[in-house]
């Protein structure tokens, strides 16, 4: 479906002026799911703020009928203090209920996520991720062709804006929390790269944030990469927590959990021909 912004509209948020103009659709949920399901277009480009302002005679184009995809949970690693799962994307860390969280991984990323059976392994878990003592790493299919082959990036973390519940962090000299990442360029294609990234701190948005400052936003990743050089977009971010290992807290002896890719990463990696 295809709508025009009158002069009227203004200035009037992009929920706002869709639940106005979709009356045949009462349900202002389904019509944010298509927006968070990047369904929603204004003047070509994925847009999923809600609260976008408009101005007339822009050009909104928005897919209503969002699949539901239900996906059944792959334990990775279990014993009796500790599960692993590889998480879908799309599904939010905060749906494990059975368990302790000890981490979090963002609702599009994917891969392994870790939690505790009691309280005192949750606690002793967190302490490792806390002291660094966790080593984790990501796969990030991200935009244009990367020139250099590894690079460290070590700065400081801030939210700089907030909406609707969520934020946006960035670089700052003052303040903020330490973010440590260390890139490794596996493959490339004209358009995009595939990158190898070890995280040594946990900050919200971190691989993201150092990937969008470097100039190479993750594909996918609408929030933080405005303006792609790939003509190809994934439906969500492609960030995938590949691995972790640590030492584990009750037999001391030393994990690694691997995270199989989910299909969408590997047709993503095969369109790009990486």
């Amino acid at each position: 479906m295809k709508l025009i912004v009158p002069a009227s509209s203004n200035g009037e948020t992009l929920l706002s002026f869709l639940r106005s103009n979709l009356k045949e659709y009462p349900s202002v949920k389904a019509i944010k799911r298509a927006i968070d399901a990047k369904q929603c277009k204004v003047n070509k480009r994925v847009e999923t703020f809600s609260t976008h302002p408009l101005q007339a005679k822009d050009e909104i184009e928005i897919h209503l009928a969002v699949e539901k995809i239900e996906l059944h949970l792959q334990v990775l690693y279990e014993d009796e203090t500790v599960i692993a799962y590889n998480k879908p994307p799309g599904k939010t860390s905060e749906s494990f209920t059975e368990y302790f969280m000890v981490h979090r991984l963002d609702k599009e990323t994917s891969g392994v996520i870790l939690f505790a059976k009691t309280e005192g392994a949750r606690d002793q878990l967190i302490e490792l991720f806390a002291n660094r003592q966790m080593q984790k790493h990501y796969l990030a299919l991200c935009d244009g062709r990367v020139s250099q082959e590894k690079w460290k990036v070590d700065n400081f973390l801030e939210k700089k804006a907030s909406y609707e519940g969520g934020s946006l962090y960035g670089a700052t000299k003052k303040g903020g929390k330490r973010a440590i990442s260390l890139f490794q360029r596996l493959k490339t294609s004209p358009t995009a790269s595939l990158l190898q990234v070890e995280i040594q701190t946990g900050r919200t948005h971190q691989i993201r944030v150092h990937l969008k400052e470097k100039g190479h936003p993750i594909l996918g990743d609408w929030q933080y990469g405005r303006h792609f050089q790939c003509q190809y977009q994934p439906k969500r971010q492609m960030l995938h927590a590949w691995k972790i290992s640590f030492t584990h807290p009750v037999t001391q002896k030393r994990i690694l959990i691997e995270a199989p890719h989910f299909s969408d990463f590997l047709e993503t990696e095969k369109k790009l021909g990486i």
